[in-house]
């Protein structure tokens, strides 16, 4: 059994030695750490050669050309390297508990389905004080909602916490548009095998003023009226699904029965209100809960 870790670093100096030292520390011994660098411009590529110095026949180091501008498409660079037969995405600022990767691979079956794990997580702060004990919790994120007309408009799959599996590896073609590795990942794991979830935190996801994305909690008024200030976003996520739906089309010969459904997603974003909300009625594609449903609605 080989397992590839693969982290996407860019001017990560502040975090990335005490992530680098939560992977060494842990409890699966058998694994190796390939990290692209993005052009960084502080001292994150001389503390990654540092430990590469002291563990040249497991951590591993790439540096691009030139800046790629996206974390996925540095993520996909780092996939299509990779043979291992269990691949873990890996951020650079946060710290793995000890037994992530043991606790992780339990979720994987003794079979060639393709087969995405993720967990739950732990949000601390910069000084490593816990904000929620739970993402999932904190977030009301509903892990069962994992069909392709679940995904297209939600996405429940934290990439940090993310492990596939060699079938699945082999299946992932990377999009052109779509900017979220995670969510692209998960859909494709929809479509062509499954997407198990381990009830545990495995990761001290840590919440930065530099974080891509933010953890907040959905029970507060603060992230309700956020939402309804920050419109351009929301409706930019919902039109994100959009071109998602068009770009697996695109870039997979996929099965028949997901045709319409993708198809008239795709189309939304050429259609009137009253056209979406039929479209999102007749494939039952809603997002969780109701605020998030009314805030669906709100912004189509």
């Amino acid at each position: 059994m080989s397992i590839d870790i693969l982290m996407a670093a860019y001017n990560g100096e502040k975090y990335i030695a005490e992530q680098i030292e939560s992977i060494l520390g842990q409890t699966v011994r058998d694994w190796r750490l390939i990290i692209c660098d993005d052009c960084s411009e502080d001292n994150t590529v001389e503390i990654i050669k540092k430990y590469r110095f002291k563990n040249k026949d497991r951590i591993f180091l790439y540096e691009n050309e030139k800046n790629s501008g996206s974390p996925k498409t540095n993520f996909f660079r780092l996939i299509k390297m990779s043979d291992a037969d269990f691949i873990f995405t890996c951020d650079q600022d946060d710290i793995w508990k000890s037994d992530k990767i043991e606790k992780t691979l339990k979720g994987f079956d003794d079979n060639d389905i393709p087969t995405l794990v993720h967990t739950d997580l732990t949000v601390v702060n910069e000084d490593k004080k816990v904000v929620f004990p739970s993402m999932i919790r904190s977030q009301h994120i509903d892990v069962k909602r994992d069909k392709l007309n679940e995904l297209i408009v939600q996405n429940v799959v934290t990439g940090c916490t993310m492990a596939f599996n060699r079938r699945l590896g082999d299946i992932l073609k990377e999009p052109d548009v779509i900017p979220v590795h995670d969510w692209w990942i998960a859909a494709t794991a929809s479509i062509y095998g499954q997407i198990r979830f381990i009830n545990e935190s495995t990761i001290y996801y840590r919440q930065h003023g530099d974080n891509q994305c933010g953890a907040q909690n959905m029970d507060s008024g603060k992230y309700i009226a956020g939402r309804i200030k920050n419109s351009k976003r929301s409706a930019y996520m919902l039109e994100l699904g959009y071109i998602m739906a068009e770009e697996l089309m695109d870039k997979y010969r996929l099965p028949s029965k997901y045709i319409p459904m993708l198809k008239a997603y795709a189309s939304m974003k050429n259609k009137n209100k009253a056209e979406k909300i039929g479209i999102v009625f007749k494939y039952n594609i809603w997002k969780s809960g109701i605020i998030r449903k009314l805030g669906q609605l709100y912004f189509l």
